[in-house]
């Protein structure tokens, strides 16, 4: 009976043994697949997380760009808005003084000199002489220096501010050498020299 006992205690013992190896062996496969699969969620999460990061770095230089970029364009319509107020002032002064020189002595024997080498440079023909509004003190003065002309006051709503504009009905040329139109050129060429191509956006 004794050694029956043992026996079966020696059975008890080996089946236990193999009991607990199984579940070493289970406890390992679970520990190893439970490391695996944390070790690849937080794979995961390591990746979304540079993701994400790497997503804010963006917007947050694109939002700075677009800061810069704002910026920038604010201080270049200012410059603008600047040189252009300049550029109105000076020509502003232009205009006075020429006012005041269109009523001087110099002024007269200037435009007289300018219809001469205008007539000579259109050749023959059947003229107009278009002189300014504010010019009209001048008109019988002129119509009696080119007889074979018709010298017309332009109408007053047309700004000139002095100088003339002849047409050679006989051919057909037409030329402007009146001041508005010299000072229109200059203005133009002053503002593209100074970056301003288009007036009116400057403007608005």
């Amino acid at each position: 009976m004794r050694t029956e006992n043992i026996k079966l205690e020696h059975f008890k013992a080996d089946i236990m043994n193999d009991v607990a190896d199984k579940k070493r062996v289970i406890e390992e496969r679970v520990d190893t697949k439970l490391k695996k699969e944390y070790e690849t969620k937080e794979l995961q999460f390591l990746e979304e997380a540079y993701n994400i990061i790497q997503s804010g770095l963006k917007q947050i230089d694109r939002q700075k760009n677009e800061v810069i970029s704002k910026t920038q364009m604010e201080n270049k319509v200012k410059l603008l808005h600047k040189r252009k107020t300049i550029i109105d002032n000076v020509f502003m002064k232009a205009r006075e003084e020429i006012e005041k020189f269109t009523k001087t002595e110099e002024y007269k024997k200037d435009l007289i000199a300018k219809i001469k080498t205008h007539m000579e440079f259109l050749g023959e023909g059947d003229y107009t002489i278009y002189i300014n509004y504010k010019d009209k003190a001048l008109y019988r003065e002129l119509q009696d220096l080119f007889p074979d002309a018709n010298v017309f006051i332009e109408r007053k709503y047309i700004e000139m501010l002095g100088g003339c504009k002849l047409l050679n009905n006989t051919t057909k040329v037409y030329l402007d050498d009146s001041i508005a139109k010299r000072l229109e050129e200059e203005e133009e060429g002053f503002l593209q020299y100074c970056g301003i191509e288009i007036k009116d956006e400057v403007g608005d």
